[in-house]
């Protein structure tokens, strides 16, 4: 009844009615009809709006894509995507409105080295409780506990995910509930059927593996991209003034010191055979609520939280800061004045104030003009499973170079983070994983979720975690999530003269 009432009886746009392509989030644009300004590191990727999609039907048709239902995201999510989409928010939500789960913890008064590992985490009987500072010594804070009803640890195939145990779990927020409860709908809606996740794809042209291949000649013609590529606003001349406003007082949303956090949870983790993390100044940045999709634009601002952390060249450019969003689309508009991907502006129609989606040609345009030395890969296969497989033996292989000490099961080394971009969504990737069960994951920061308070109260502290693989799923992304699409982007810095920087 209430899927009904959604569906049929909704005020305005229901966010259970799914739309066709021509509202498809930012999907990966090839590089391969763009000029980069130097004639190298050009993705080979095949044009068109199901660019990176697995099912054959779904590329010729166009993907189907859904708005989150969820208030505050309201994002344009793959119907294949959703279910996994809900679940990270409901992880999200654990943090914000779980009052049932408690920890006693001892607060370190020191800065966290990316070694420590120390306090007790415990779990209180469920009911209400007061939160004390968490900063004093013996402060309470919320545990990290399973946010599944009857659960306990136990891997699977993939990511070490829960499944059902004793009921000895704290129970679920109404906000989580209600997220659940969309999850259920969507699954009824969009549960893949064998043929889904066919293993069968569209022809992908000369090449294959990782390559830079080919690209149109300069000087041919671009062709000006439409909704499938820069989104629902594609032709919007300059966005609203209340979200420019919203933009410039508020920025972004920034979590810093959450990387230690990680390093200490794989560190617990039963299923973590080995990890690797990217420097530990990486900030997290995440969407700000009714932001839209400026997933792009995050990430750039991710990797350029590293930049000016640690020194790295441009940062003088970048003022030490991280770009707003203006400023980078100013970067960007100015890379295309100084014929850097020119033709990126009449692909576009110029990005200045607009909300058009933007994507590794223009991080990398904008890189490029301020001589931060980078370089792009493409990874894509007609073998099924291998344009994956490829995508993770380059990133571990990748954080394996940088690694200090190869004795070291999980350790964090001083490796800037990977701009990471499929079909439909771009993340940025902070580590690699190799689990016991033989599963590889990518470790990556979602511009999409901000983290669970669980995770922002244990920064610069020591501790241990009763439930590490519970709190380490938002960041996991293995086989199972990347089965859906045929080819990947990612976005690399390169090392000075010398190597990067030692922690």
């Amino acid at each position: 009844m209430h899927f009904h009432m959604e569906e049929r009886h909704a005020e305005g746009q229901s966010p259970f009615v799914v739309v066709g392509n021509a509202d498809m989030p930012h999907a990966s644009r090839a590089l391969s009809s763009r000029g980069t300004g130097s004639g190298h590191d050009r993705l080979h990727a095949t044009p068109g709006p199901a660019v990176g999609l697995r099912n054959e039907a779904e590329a010729e048709a166009g993907p189907l894509y859904a708005e989150c239902p969820i208030d505050g995201c309201r994002e344009l999510v793959a119907a294949v995507e959703m279910d996994y989409h809900l679940e990270l928010h409901v992880e999200e939500a654990a943090g914000k409105e779980s009052d049932t789960a408690t920890a006693a913890a001892t607060a370190s008064a020191e800065t966290t080295n990316a070694n420590s590992l120390t306090v007790q985490l415990q779990r209180k009987p469920v009911g209400r409780h007061s939160r004390a500072s968490s900063r004093e010594e013996g402060a309470e804070l919320d545990g990290l506990e399973p946010v599944h009803v009857q659960a306990r640890e136990r891997p699977d195939r993939d990511s070490g995910a829960l499944q059902e145990g004793p009921a000895d779990c704290p129970r679920l927020s109404k906000r989580q509930r209600a997220i659940l409860e969309s999850r259920n709908i969507f699954k009824m809606l969009f549960t893949p059927s064998s043929s889904s996740v066919s293993s069968r794809r569209q022809p992908l042209g000369p090449g294959t593996g990782s390559s830079s291949g080919t690209h149109s000649p300069l000087g041919t013609p671009s062709k000006r991209l439409g909704k499938a590529q820069l989104g629902k606003y594609w032709d919007e001349a300059r966005m609203p003034d209340w979200l420019i406003d919203h933009l410039r007082n508020h920025g972004q949303v920034r979590a810093e010191g959450v990387i230690p956090v990680l390093l200490q949870l794989l560190s617990q983790s039963p299923c973590t055979k080995y990890a690797f993390l990217c420097h530990p100044d990486v900030v997290h940045v995440s969407k700000l609520k009714r932001e839209g999709g400026f997933c792009g634009y995050r990430n750039i601002q991710m990797m350029s939280s590293y930049i000016t952390a640690v020194g790295f060249n441009g940062s003088q450019r970048l003022g030490k800061r991280i770009p707003s969003i203006f400023q980078i689309q100013d970067f960007i508009e100015c890379a295309w004045d100084h014929g850097i991907s020119p033709q990126g502006r009449e692909e576009t129609g110029g990005i200045k104030d607009t909300r058009k989606y933007i994507g590794t040609p223009e991080a990398l345009a904008m890189f490029r003009l301020l001589d931060i030395p980078c370089t792009a890969q493409g990874f894509r296969h007609e073998e099924p499973g291998r344009s994956e497989a490829l995508l993770l033996d380059g990133v571990e292989n990748y954080f394996r170079d940088g690694a200090s000490d190869p004795t070291a099961r999980v350790q964090c080394t001083k490796l800037p983070p990977i701009y990471f971009q499929h079909a439909g969504h771009s993340m940025t990737i902070i580590g690699f994983e190799k689990q016991r069960n033989g599963a590889r994951n990518l470790l990556v920061f979602d511009p999409m979720f901000r983290d669970s308070t669980h995770i922002t109260k244990l920064t610069n502290r020591r501790f241990k975690c009763k439930y590490p693989d519970t709190a380490l799923k938002a960041y996991r992304r293995g086989n199972k999530y990347l089965q859906k699409y045929r080819e990947f982007e990612t976005l690399s810095l390169r090392p000075p003269p010398g190597g990067f920087k030692p922690l």
